[in-house]
């Protein structure tokens, strides 16, 4: 027996590492998330960027928010004073404690994730998936790093620079008209044609091939039916309530 056969080489498995597989090579990332899943790294790090994103951009985006009319429906479920105080508490501007209000704001976006992540988990087996929960978690949550993390400073840098929030979208609705802002087709494009959300579930689905030995259709549909049905969900809420 050789010394090739009775020894297990790893590839390197640090956060730095991950980090650039993420981006040069999402393969051989998955392959190391499927021995080692480790997700509540890539969600601690959604957390914290999230969090500091949203605090910063809070203010910009009621500043917008109070200053355009806002779709009548929304006062069929809630009035309008009220929606604004519950904006103004889910981003923390009524919060001294600067850390609190970070970690507040932040595990939003992680509790989404988390969801997500489980859905995903469950279409992935339902399709013959042999892999695990945990290793969806781990499979979900480092994708996620692409639009959550990438594309969350990518859009705060750009919300900081131009002081708008509503316009700010890394989607084809960036070259729309200003006043197409808030309407479907804009909300349409933001929440389909996001570049860093489709390469995210592009990266989740090479995950699912790789970790649970899915073939690359029903890898993707156990990806792509639930995104569009929950994303179809929340651009329905954001055209009733002008967001």
């Amino acid at each position: 027996m050789s010394f090739e056969e009775t020894t297990t080489i790893e590839e390197p498995d640090f956060l730095p590492q991950r980090l650039w597989d993420l981006f040069a090579r999402p393969g051989r990332l998955m392959g190391n998330v499927g021995r080692w899943p480790r997700w509540w790294i890539a969600g601690l790090l959604i957390v914290i960027i999230n969090g500091v994103a949203t605090t910063w951009e809070g203010p910009i985006l009621l500043q917008e928010y109070r200053s355009r009319p806002h779709p009548s429906a929304l006062n069929s479920l809630i009035s309008e004073e009220d929606f604004q105080e519950k904006l103004e508490n889910s981003i923390g501007s009524k919060d001294s404690n600067k850390f609190a209000s970070v970690i507040s704001s932040g595990m939003n976006s992680w509790g989404g994730t988390l969801v997500f992540s489980l859905v995903l988990g469950f279409f992935a087996k339902m399709a013959g998936g042999k892999g695990s929960f945990s290793q969806a978690l781990g499979i979900v949550h480092w994708a996620a790093l692409i639009p959550y993390g990438l594309g969350t400073l990518a859009k705060l840098a750009l919300i900081l620079n131009t002081g708008e929030f509503a316009r700010i979208t890394l989607s084809p609705a960036a070259f729309l008209p200003a006043e197409s802002v808030g309407s479907f087709f804009f909300i349409l494009l933001d929440s389909f044609a996001d570049v860093t959300i489709l390469w995210g579930l592009l990266v989740v689905v090479i995950g699912f091939e790789k970790v649970f030995k899915l073939d690359r259709s029903p890898a993707s549909l156990s990806v792509l039916m639930p995104w569009v049905l929950i994303t179809a969900v929340m651009a329905g809420f954001r055209l009733m309530v002008g967001l």
